[in-house]
C-alpha cells in the first residue's frame, strides 16, 4: 500500500510503513546526549519566556497601577514609563543573544555528534545489508563451469 506520506506528498505515514529514517531516528531518540540536550534545551525555553513575559506584565501593571511612577521625568522628555518600554526591545535583544550563545554551545555540539553517529549507524546498516546480498544463497541460477 502507498501513502501519501511515501510519495513525498506530506501526511502521516502509515502504521506499517516504516522506512530506514524511523529506525535511525530511534536510535537517536533513545541516546542519553540527546535526551540531555531536549531537557536543557526545554529549560532555556521555559526560562526566556518566563523573562520576556515578566519582563513585559511588569510594564504592563506598573503602567497601569503607578502612572505616576511610570511619568516621572528621566532627563527632557524621557521618562520612566518610556525607558522601561524602551528597555522591552533590550530584554528581547538579550533573550535572542543568549538563545544563540545556549544553541552555540550547548545544542550544537551535541547535534553533530548525534549526526555523526546517526551516519555511522546508516553506514553499518547500509554494509551489512550488502555484506547479506553478496552472502546471500543464490538459488536457481545459471553457474559458470
Amino acid at each position: 500500500m502507498v501513502s501519501p506520506h511515501s510519495m513525498g506528498l506530506g501526511g502521516t505515514p502509515h502504521p506499517y510503513e516504516s522506512g530506514p529514517e524511523q529506525t535511525e531516528r530511534q536510535l537517536v531518540a533513545q541516546e542519553a546526549a540527546y535526551r540531555e540536550m531536549r531537557r536543557a534545551h526545554r529549560r532555556f525555553g521555559a526560562r526566556a519566556t518566563a523573562g520576556a513575559v515578566g519582563g513585559f506584565l511588569l510594564y504592563v501593571l506598573l503602567s497601569s497601577f503607578l502612572p505616576g511612577l511610570m511619568n516621572t521625568p528621566l532627563s527632557g522628555h524621557l521618562t520612566i514609563g518610556l525607558a522601561l518600554g524602551l528597555g522591552q526591545f533590550v530584554l528581547m535583544g538579550v533573550i535572542v543573544w543568549r538563545y544563540l550563545a545556549h544553541v552555540r554551545t550547548d545544542v550544537t555540539p551535541v547535534v553533530r555528534g548525534l549526526r555523526g553517529l546517526a551516519r555511522h549507524h546508516e553506514t553499518v546498516s547500509r554494509e551489512r545489508s550488502a555484506f547479506e546480498t553478496r552472502t546471500a544463497p543464490r538459488g536457481e541460477e545459471y553457474r559458470p563451469w
